[in-house]
Parts: structure tokens; sequence; C-alpha cells
């Protein structure tokens, strides 16, 4: 089953179990990734990929990632100034219910470890390498499946 019906079962079958939460997630996840641009159609796309869809998991799980960031540290705010944080934290649950929700339709993330192994090997074979080959040779061989910042960071040093 290609990824987007899974997505649509899984969306239909969170509706009819009113989960709100994972039905809207995956409403706007489907619509997102069902668009094609019009440079897109220009090529010649007219069908969604898994590639796609993975590529708009990874652009959505980016977001909550840096909305939770943008959350904790509005919760350290508010509790700094002693204020109530109960809508911080529910707004928080939410966000991680939705990156856990994502986790399960994109690519198997890549561990700090196993990152480190990769750039290693590419080290080794390719000595003379800077920052931008590792980049481009992992974005070529695991695209979707990493952390960019730690990669840039793991590749810098």
């Amino acid at each position: 089953m290609a990824l987007l019906d899974a997505l649509k079962a899984d969306q239909l079958a969170a509706r009819k179990a009113n989960d709100r939460l994972k039905a809207d997630l995956l409403t706007t996840l489907i619509g997102e990734a069902t668009q094609i641009t019009t440079e897109e159609f220009k090529r010649g796309v007219t069908e969604v990929t898994d590639e796609k869809v993975v590529a708009t998991v990874a652009k959505f799980s980016k977001n909550i990632k840096q909305t939770l960031e943008n959350l904790a540290a509005e919760r350290a705010r508010l509790a700094a100034a002693g204020g109530d944080v109960s809508k911080a934290d529910e707004r928080i649950k939410a966000a991680e219910t939705e990156l856990a929700i994502l986790s399960s339709y994109g690519p198997k993330q890549m561990t700090e470890t196993e990152l480190r192994a990769a750039i290693d090997d590419f080290k080794a074979k390719t000595p003379d390498a800077n920052v931008g080959a590792i980049m481009a040779h992992l974005k070529t061989n695991f695209g979707g499946q990493y952390d960019g910042k730690m990669a840039s960071a793991l590749a810098r040093g």
C-alpha cells in the first residue's frame, strides 16, 4: 500500500474514532503532500510519490520540533514570571502527540552514533571531502533519515 493510501486510511479511522488531533493533522498532511506545484506539473509530475509524502512528513516534523522549542521557552518564561503554565503544558503535550503520530509515517531516523559512523565512513573513503561534500553524500544516501543540524555539526567536527 502506498504511503498516501495509508495516510488516508488512518485519517478516516481517526475521524471515525473521534480522534480530532490525529484526524486534523493527517488531513492537513494529506492536503500538503498532494499539492502539485506548477513547476512539478511542467516537469510532468502528475501523481504523488512516497518520496514526496516522506518529505512532507519530514517538513511537518521539523516545524513541530521548532514549535516545541518555542513552547518550552514560553513555558519557562511563564514559570519565571509566576504565571499559569497549564496552557503551555497542554500545547506541548499536543505537539508531542503530533510528533509521535508523524514519526510512524517517516523513515526511521538515524541515531547520532549511526550518523557519525556514516560520516566517518565517507571521510575515510574521501579524506579531502569538505562539509558540503559530506552533506551532499548524506542527502543522496540517507535523505530524510537524519537531523540536518546534528549532521552539519558532526561533519564540521
